[in-house]
């Protein structure tokens, strides 16, 4: 009796060491949005990637799991938010919709700006949302953004037809819209990546400015959200988080 006691002791002791109070966390990859998430040989990569890795190393009793075959748009990560089938999203901005289904957790993990691009040999100033309105030009962007939605708010002509930046470049390349409205880190990455130096120009006003945090579902386990919130607020302070973005932002 006493030796079957003391197996049921060590497996109940077992059951709840740190492996099995790991928690797993539902995440998607974000499509199209280099370099916060690269998809390469089957394989995803990127800042998203890297700061959830980070997260693994100091606070073990959380595991990210999904993103490596789990992709979607943003609408998509927002639904998933939402339903609750996905726990979390890496590197979002605050809007209505977003605080409704989900929260920001921990400290802000990257600073996210907004630029407008023309064809290198085009003359144009702008200085904000309105001269866009005024102007009428067309604008590509992002679907589903939230700096979208404020243009669609400003009265800016808009196509956001697609989530992919690098195809909303070429589109101005080609003649079709005048300006492409990208954040500054995928912005940066498709020039140099693409080799658009000389083909386009970046316009130095800046039309959107805002931090990006991890969110949480609010149908995700309680658990979650003090765990991650803790794990980013000391990546924050021990300047991991500013590592992981220069390292990219300066890539390729």
């Amino acid at each position: 009796m006493r030796f079957t006691m003391c197996h049921a002791l060590l497996a109940l002791a077992l059951a709840v060491g740190p492996a099995a109070r790991a928690l797993e966390v539902r995440v998607a990859s974000q499509e199209v949005l280099e370099p916060k998430w690269l998809r390469e040989g089957g394989r995803v990569t990127g800042i998203c990637p890297d700061i959830m890795a980070a997260i693994e190393k100091i606070e073990p009793r959380l595991h990210f799991t999904g993103y490596q075959r789990n992709s979607r748009s943003l609408s998509g990560i927002e639904t998933g938010l939402e339903t609750g089938t996905l726990d979390a999203a890496c590197g979002l901005v605050s809007s209505a919709r977003r605080l409704g289904i989900g929260r920001p957790v921990g400290r802000p993990i990257y600073q996210v700006r907004h630029y407008l691009v023309v064809r290198r040999n085009d003359p144009v100033t702008i200085e904000s949302e309105q001269d866009l309105a005024r102007l009428g030009d067309l604008v590509t962007t992002q679907r589903a953004s939230v700096f979208t939605e404020r243009l669609v708010a400003a009265g800016v002509r808009i196509d956001d037809a697609t989530d992919d930046n690098r195809v909303n470049l070429r589109k101005i390349l080609a003649g079709h819209g005048r300006f492409a409205y990208v954040n500054d880190l995928t912005l940066h990455y498709l020039i140099r990546k693409d080799g658009l130096e000389d083909r386009v120009r970046v316009l130095p006003v800046v039309l959107g400015d805002e931090p990006t945090y991890f969110w949480v579902s609010r149908r995700a386990a309680p658990a979650l959200a003090p765990l991650l919130g803790a794990a980013l607020d000391k990546l924050k302070t021990s300047g991991e988080l500013d590592r992981i973005y220069a390292r990219w932002a300066d890539m390729p």
